[in-house]
């Protein structure tokens, strides 16, 4: 079971890697710094299909790592509310691929898909950053895991801050969302490591 929740957190981050990283190569003109990434997947965009099917493998596979993790780490009510959290932000990304936002993620007059798109990716990054605070905090009294304490500071501070720079007004918005979407993996992939463990050690 370790060896597979570590395999959904790794391949969940490489699946959405690999469609920004292509999907930004294959749409004409797309600028990372100022585009979000759910331009790549929105309605109308030649890249949309892929995008969003990609959006929503990732989401799955992000969801099913953080369940579990509830199940592999030691039982309290902090550390399944933290990874259950955690599981939001992944079915968040799911459900950004099956909604999708209007052509260039326009709210001009937006779609009811897209208004669910804005409402589920948004509640599922707050979900996200508050998973590694609470996740983190519990871990500081755990000698064997304090270190995913520091390491959830350094992901989640930088997150929340960058969190309220995705809107429009804000000129490098596709910037901020990918300060965000870092810091959430780096975390991933610490607890993913963490997860490697022997049982004893996690559970």
């Amino acid at each position: 079971m370790r060896t597979i929740a570590f395999a959904c957190g790794l391949l969940s981050l490489l699946i959405l890697a690999g469609a920004a990283l292509a999907g930004g190569l294959a749409y004409p003109g797309y600028d990372h710094l100022r585009q979000y990434i759910s331009e790549l997947g929105a309605t109308g965009a030649n890249t949309g299909p892929g995008v969003s099917f990609a959006f929503m493998a990732s989401g799955a596979l992000l969801a099913a790592f953080w369940l579990m993790c509830a199940g592999l780490f030691p039982k309290s009510p902090p550390l399944i509310i933290g990874f259950c959290l955690g599981a939001l932000n992944g079915l968040g990304l799911f459900f950004g691929g099956v909604f999708r936002c209007d052509f260039q993620c326009s709210l001009a007059s937006p779609s009811k898909a897209a208004m669910l798109h804005e409402l589920l990716g948004g509640l599922g990054y707050l979900a996200g950053i508050a998973g590694v605070f609470v996740v983190g905090l519990t871990m500081r009294n755990r000698p064997a895991f304090r270190g995913l304490f520091s390491v959830a500071l350094g992901c989640g501070v930088p997150a929340a801050l960058a969190f309220w720079w995705i809107h429009p007004a804000f000129e490098f918005d596709g910037a901020a969302q990918r300060v965000v979407e870092l810091a959430l993996a780096v975390w991933t992939v610490a607890v993913a490591l963490s997860v490697r463990r022997p049982a004893e050690a996690v559970g």
